[in-house]
């Protein structure tokens, strides 16, 4: 499955609304929960946490966008967005924190500049816009 947007990789999986998973998780591209998860999320370009996801877990990505519940520690290499609807309690560090309006966070963040540890694929870094990243992520579904 494709994401709308010139500047897209590939949905690398989509654990929906009804979906109840403890475990390990890698992938390379975009990766959106809807449903539980617990354990841990190690290497991925992008994770989605959708309204209804919730997830207590060990996350390392290299950003996150979460609109629904998500407890533990989140490594983010360039940036993590919280929408409106999120909850987040545990720890962050990345290097770009948004919060919308309406969000909640409790817990630490440290912002810093962090090197990548996944071998580079050779890929220039895409600029991409705030609106550019919404639409990817809400238009998955």
């Amino acid at each position: 499955m494709k994401l709308k947007g010139e500047a897209t990789g590939d949905l690398s999986g989509f654990l929906d609304r009804d979906i109840d998973l403890t475990g390990e998780i890698s992938f390379k591209e975009t990766l959106r929960i809807d449903g539980k998860f617990q354990g841990n999320v190690r290497t991925g370009k992008c994770l989605v946490i959708g309204e209804t996801a919730e997830v207590n877990a060990e996350i390392d990505v290299d950003e996150i966008f979460v609109s629904g519940h998500v407890q533990g520690k989140i490594r983010a290499r360039e940036r993590v967005e919280l929408h409106r609807t999120a909850r987040v309690e545990g720890e962050i560090q990345t290097k770009a924190l948004i919060i919308e309006e309406g969000a909640r966070f409790e817990g630490q963040c440290s912002m810093q500049a962090m090197a990548k540890q996944t071998q580079s694929t050779g890929e220039s870094s895409r600029p991409v816009s705030l609106q550019q990243e919404k639409a990817k992520i809400f238009e998955m579904k």
